[in-house]
């Protein structure tokens, strides 16, 4: 059996960065005493700097959010008698970050819920993120920080998946600890990957087949280390087969642009093309010197490597959408999940590569250049949430409303699921996808009067082609006119939402 840094595919001289810089045995004793406490200084600095975007404006902006607020609100209803016809299902997965927030809620108010239970979720997959690509491959600060800072406010963060986001990062610590622990390690780690559980399964069972490889592989000689590869394809193509001949599903070769997980950074409009571009040019710049250092042989052999190959696979062959007949809406975006853990993947592989003063620019610049367009469209949702309130405020109490969904692009989500915010604590949001969805824990009886209970229904309001029925009156619907105003009116039986 080779040596442990050798198996895990990150050699001595990539153990030793820190900072950036190469500390061979013949380092400067004095920077070498220092590197404690550089470290110390970066874990406040690092958790500072990732923790802004959640407190530097009045809301947090992203998308299914303000729905898991609402629906928290609406948990605490039921539990005080005032939602009828409402019910809370008891289930094991997709609750966890809920069941914080309603917490939260019945404490602190629904605007500090959100800010502190979104702000712990990004100490967790960030931090999470980090040690994973320590322990994996090495320590380098200048590489990993922007990165995985990106990656943390990337498109997962802004479609407001964030129990799959929690889920994420706590098998990320996981895997941190597994990947080269002890047995005794490893099994007291394992009840992170319960606490993933409760928040989404979808993490827990890749985290799982993460640590299976890292087993396997580990039993291999490097030479023969592709043999783990093929059955790693092996098991990703018999993934494929059963969802592709079991379910319903919606698969494009367009996933192959999805590989390499810079699309994260690509989110409300061509704007963002920019630092995606500038982004994806620095990995494969630094991947490009990673494959001239040594033989392609010798890297393709180490871990990491491998892991970014499979992931990247799976991102091309698991089909994005399938439909699970237990549940009312298809499990979807599953390329864009996979997204996400390609690219932490792939800055396992990157961060032993050293990079040079103008590659750390580039890398710095781009996430400077991504913040600051993300800080200006947060503020433009926020002024269009804030005439959303004030629409909403002319309303009588315990008003049923709907609203329309322009397109199919992460901005009109978010402009969608800001009904659901301005509603906590004076309308309904009737349209709410939630309970008829069943992916959820609030469920809904028929003609409850507070939200559709099919979500047939659901998807013709937001595709603007639901006929009101007298059943549903009194409702309002809210929509936008023009670039930035919000207007408001009632609907009658046999209006078409969409007119």
């Amino acid at each position: 059996m080779l040596h442990r840094s050798n198996i895990n595919g990150a050699n001595l001289d990539s153990r030793l960065q820190v900072d950036g810089s190469d500390f061979s045995p013949s380092a400067d004793l004095s920077t070498r005493r220092h590197s404690p406490l550089r470290k110390w200084i970066a874990i406040p600095l690092f958790s500072a700097a990732l923790l802004m975007p959640c407190f530097w404006q009045s809301r947090i902006q992203a998308a299914d959010l303000s729905s898991h607020i609402y629906n928290a609100w609406l948990a605490s209803q039921i539990h005080q008698g005032g939602a009828p016809g409402l019910w809370i299902s008891p289930q094991s997965n997709n609750v966890l970050f809920d069941l914080v927030l309603e917490w939260l809620l019945v404490r602190i108010g629904p605007n500090a819920a959100q800010q502190v239970a979104v702000a712990a979720s990004v100490l967790v997959f960030g931090w999470g993120a980090l040690l994973f690509i320590f322990r994996a491959a090495g320590r380098n600060w200048w590489f990993a920080a922007p990165c995985v800072a990106m990656l943390s406010y990337g498109f997962i963060f802004h479609m407001g998946f964030f129990n799959f986001y929690l889920s994420m990062g706590l098998c990320l610590w996981y895997l941190a600890f597994f990947w080269d622990g002890p047995w005794r390690v490893r099994a007291l780690s394992i009840p992170l990957l319960a606490l993933a559980w409760l928040a989404h399964p979808f993490p827990v069972l890749w985290a799982v087949g993460v640590a299976a490889y890292i087993t396997v592989a580990n039993n291999f000689r490097p030479q023969r280390r592709f043999l783990a590869l093929l059955l790693g394809l092996a098991v990703l193509l018999d993934a494929r087969y059963i969802l592709t001949h079991r379910y319903s599903y919606s698969w494009s070769p367009r996933q192959f642009f999805f590989a390499a997980g810079a699309n994260q950074i690509d989110l409300f409009g061509p704007k963002y093309m920019l630092p995606y571009s500038c982004l994806l040019f620095v990995w494969l710049l630094l991947l490009g010197k990673l494959l001239k250092r040594k033989p392609l042989a010798d890297t393709v052999a180490t871990i990491p490597f491998q892991l970014w190959l499979l992931n990247a696979a799976a991102v091309f062959l698991i089909p994005s959408t399938v439909r699970f007949p237990q549940f009312g809406v298809p499990f979807g975006f599953i390329t864009d999940r996979l997204s996400l853990a390609t690219a932490l993947m792939l800055c396992a592989v990157l961060v032993t590569v050293p990079s040079s003063k103008i590659e750390r620019f580039a890398l710095a610049l781009v996430a400077i250049v991504f913040f600051g367009l993300l800080y200006a469209d947060d503020r433009g949702l926020n002024r269009l949430e804030d005439r959303i309130d004030a629409a909403i405020a002319r309303l009588p109490p315990d008003q049923r409303v709907i609203s329309t969904l322009p397109s199919l692009s992460l901005q009109s989500f978010c402009f969608h699921h800001e009904l659901d915010r301005a509603c906590i604590g004076h309308c309904f949001s009737y349209a709410n996808y939630e309970p008829s969805s069943r992916q959820f824990r609030i469920r809904a009886r028929p003609d409850n009067g507070i939200v559709m209970d099919e979500y047939a229904n659901v998807a013709k309001v937001e595709s603007g082609v639901y006929v009101v029925r007298a059943s549903d009156v009194p409702v309002s619907l809210i929509y936008r006119c023009g670039l930035r105003d919000v207007c408001l009116h009632s609907l009658q039986v046999g209006d078409t939402v969409g007119n």
